[in-house]
């Protein structure tokens, strides 16, 4: 490249006294330059009174010693697509997070069966605790939590039943003392305030097990107990099997898989002391995966735009031969990354087969509606230096002559760009023109050319 601006330099310097009086007899450039065909000089730049070059031409032996070639504008050559980057996830509307409805200890986890490995066989099998990545059903035991907190209200239900049981007995026969005139009426006041102070406490100890989730079934096996102790008149008979087995389930409660699903996290192991915020086991659907995808603040707006739902096409980076997958964009995200600049959209792809793996990085491609008034350039052809972006279009059709244009871009791919065809009044204040279908943009040899007209121009500024 530099070698093709000091050769466009050398050539400049040859026709130094034209260009001088071009500078400042703009009208005598003018002429001058129309003239140029008649001279031996190989370019000519055109430099208007307020020093900015408006074009340079080119003789045809200097284009081709260059390498010089236009391409024409066209309209957009291709669908318009926004590729975004992402990844899979769990879905947060599948996946629940188990917790103990008490404070307590592990003492047990489900049971499964494993082959084992160093036999080989299907037939004989070791057992091993509950793991990441088992399967479990609705309702089924994964785990067995002591918790004192709940045998201390179970037994203040029955303390509160057993209570109940005698004060009612007192009462009834206070009531009897009474009518026989053997009691004076305060004592059966006394008796009755009793009996309804145990009413209260009894149904307190329901409600607080009925808040722990306690089921119907669960709080009645707690009445039962209190019937049998009030039966035994409050001995507990320590060799009786009912009663081993209700002191060994006193404080014993069963955690459940709440669905369907995968285990994908465990925290726990037998012995392990919880609380109640604890996440002890995260069971999600595999079956369904969340996308998560990044896609930058500029580009938001489109989507913005895009009637609802957004179709697009999923791609998993390391499964190159798998179909695409087709699904919508269920919502946006309204926080931008302040360090990267993206914001998440969220959808959803189906997993029936459990091929697909959370975690795994995606490509995800949205069809973009056509805007209005833009036209595609080769990405060779702009030229820009981080303040302005310029092409240099051929406007003779006769003549070499290219003219430097700024131009308002739409959006950049690897081989070609897109920019505006109109602009507003706004834009053309910026100092910015429009680009049409079927001009000739210099798509070879545009650094060069610029680079000339820049150097011409800064020349210039230095004279008086």
């Amino acid at each position: 490249m530099q070698k093709r601006t000091i050769g466009i330099l050398a050539v400049i310097l040859a026709v130094v006294c034209g260009a001088v009086a071009a500078a400042r007899w703009p009208r005598l450039g003018e002429l001058w330059a129309s003239r140029k065909g008649k001279d031996k000089a190989d370019e000519t730049v055109f430099v208007d009174q307020a020093k900015v070059a408006r074009f340079i031409e080119l003789l045809p032996s200097v284009v081709e010693l260059n390498g010089i070639r236009t391409a024409p504008v066209t309209k957009p050559t291709r669908k318009r697509r926004l590729e975004l980057r992402g990844q899979l996830d769990f879905d947060p509307d599948s996946m629940v997070h188990v917790h103990g409805r008490f404070p307590g200890q592990i003492v047990s986890l489900r049971q499964v069966d494993e082959p084992n490995a160093e036999l080989h066989t299907q037939s004989l099998k070791t057992k091993r605790d509950i793991a990441v990545m088992d399967h479990v059903v609705q309702g089924q035991e994964i785990g067995i939590l002591w918790s004192k907190e709940l045998g201390e209200k179970k037994s203040e239900l029955v303390s509160s039943l057993i209570r109940l049981r005698v004060d009612r007995q007192n009462l009834k026969q206070t009531l009897r003392t009474y009518q026989e005139g053997a009691a004076p009426e305060r004592t059966v006041r006394e008796a009755t305030r009793l009996v309804e102070q145990d009413e209260t406490d009894v149904e307190k100890a329901r409600m607080t097990l009925r808040s722990w989730l306690l089921s119907s079934p669960e709080i009645d096996e707690v009445a039962a107990e209190a019937d049998r102790i009030h039966r035994e008149q409050g001995e507990r008979i320590v060799s009786s099997t009912r009663n081993v087995q209700v002191e060994n389930e006193w404080a014993r409660v069963k955690i459940e898989a709440p669905r369907n699903g995968t285990i994908v996290e465990k925290n726990v192991v037998v012995g392990d002391i919880v609380a109640t915020d604890s996440d002890l086991f995260k069971i999600a659907d595999l079956s369904r995966l969340r996308v998560v995808a990044n896609v930058y603040e500029e580009d938001l707006r489109y989507l913005g735009q895009m009637p609802r739902p957004i179709p697009w096409t999923i791609t998993v980076n390391s499964m190159p031969g798998m179909e695409p997958i087709s699904g919508f964009v269920e919502h946006l995200g309204g926080v931008i990354d302040p360090a990267e600049h993206v914001a998440l959209v969220f959808g959803k792809v189906d997993n029936p087969r459990g091929e697909l793996l959370a975690g795994q990085f995606i490509k995800a491609a949205i069809e973009l509606p056509e805007l209005p008034n833009v036209v595609e350039i080769p990405t060779r052809a702009l030229v820009e230096d981080g303040k302005e972006s310029v092409v240099l279009v051929r406007i003779d059709k006769k003549r070499f002559r290219y003219a430097p244009r700024r131009v308002s871009v739409v959006r950049r791919y690897h081989d070609v760009v897109r920019v505006r065809s109109a602009l507003t009044d706004a834009e053309r204040e910026q100092g910015l023109e429009e680009l049409h279908e079927g001009e000739e943009v210099v798509a070879v040899g545009a650094l060069d050319l610029k680079a000339a007209l820049t150097q011409e121009e800064e020349s210039m500024e230095k004279k008086p």
